[in-house]
């Protein structure tokens, strides 16, 4: 139940035209990275969920020790895990390099090499109370309010709560990903997509599942085959190559060696009930075409693209990263 803090689901943001008039609303850096719910105990012991519930607290180490928060406990926290790069912006290519990270010692060494941010954007539960009933402009206080360590591994970012239009730029002219913008009356709905939080994004994506893939003359994958889902189940939206370098070449292989199927997993010309008319439904390539390689559709992924065509494919797509494994979600 929604009461139960272990049991609370992130708000997700709606994908609506943002209003013309920004008055009652505040901005947010849309930032480049994971979904994360922290959940911090009376005696100061952390721990971290994916949006899909799964445990990602041997993950990332480096913020399960929020010296200070202790005073607020227990507390339930909304965020996004991100890597910086050099010059302070979320990069996700570094962040996935984390991702799938599994073993303690390789978990260690990418924490020194690749360290993580925890950005702050939401109070769920402070002092054992449900706060979620709230209007944001609380529960934005009480976010500020917290004793957060000094040490640059959990923040609160900031966020434009009387000229949104600031915030929008600001986050544009650093080439970022877009800004959710909040009502600012607006309650917590967990796991609700609500349009009292919208995403605006300056740069079109899409979130695709990879089916297959086709292999260079090294064997690594020199394009891969995504789909979008549908009621009929993973419609085929093209093949992407452009974006993928060598390192995501090299962290895709051993992802999608693992997820090897033998049949296709996109849906049949017709699965989702087209009538006949209009485009016709494309197709991936045919099972027997060299270098062609079927996956289960596990691995979730962002491209961005020029334009979706009449008969839904990506054109121009380019590669972003992948988002999410066996279930596990990206941020808003």
């Amino acid at each position: 139940m929604a009461d139960q803090p272990g049991r609370l689901a992130p708000m997700l943001a709606s994908e609506v035209p943002a209003p013309s008039d920004l008055g009652g609303w505040a901005a947010e850096v849309k930032w480049d990275g994971m979904r994360l719910i922290a959940h911090i105990g009376a005696r100061g012991e952390m721990a971290v969920r994916a949006r899909s519930g799964a445990d990602a607290t041997a993950r990332y180490p480096e913020l399960t020790s929020p010296a200070g928060l202790v005073a607020d406990a227990p507390l339930v926290l909304d965020g996004e895990v991100v890597a910086l790069d050099p010059a302070g912006l979320p990069s996700f290519s570094r962040l996935q390099q984390r991702m799938t990270l599994a073993e303690p010692a390789r978990i260690r060494a990418a924490r020194v090499q690749t360290p993580v941010t925890l950005m702050l954007f939401d109070v769920l539960v402070h002092h054992g109370t449900t706060v979620t009933g709230l209007p944001y402009l609380e529960r934005r206080r009480l976010l500020e309010s917290l004793d957060l360590p000094g040490d640059g591994t959990v923040v609160v970012p900031p966020a434009w709560l009387d000229d949104p239009s600031a915030g929008i730029r600001w986050t544009r002219d650093r080439q970022l990903e877009g800004v959710i913008l909040k009502r600012l009356t607006s309650r917590y709905q967990p796991g609700r997509r609500s349009p009292d939080w919208i995403k605006v994004k300056f740069r079109p994506s899409a979130d695709v599942v990879i089916g297959g893939w086709l292999a260079d003359t090294r064997g690594e994958p020199r394009s891969l085959l995504v789909g979008i889902p549908g009621p009929g189940g993973l419609r085929y939206a093209g093949a992407v190559g452009s974006g993928l370098s060598t390192d995501q070449r090299r962290f895709l292989l051993p992802l999608l060696t693992a997820a090897a199927a033998d049949t296709s997993p996109f849906e049949a010309p017709g699965a989702s009930g087209d009538s006949g008319a209009g485009a016709p439904q494309p197709q991936p390539p045919p099972q027997q075409l060299a270098g062609v390689h079927w996956v289960l559709p596990l691995l979730e992924g962002e491209v961005r693209y020029a334009e979706l065509t009449r008969d839904g494919i990506l054109r121009q797509p380019s590669w972003k990263g992948v988002r999410g494994i066996a279930g596990e979600q990206p941020g808003e």
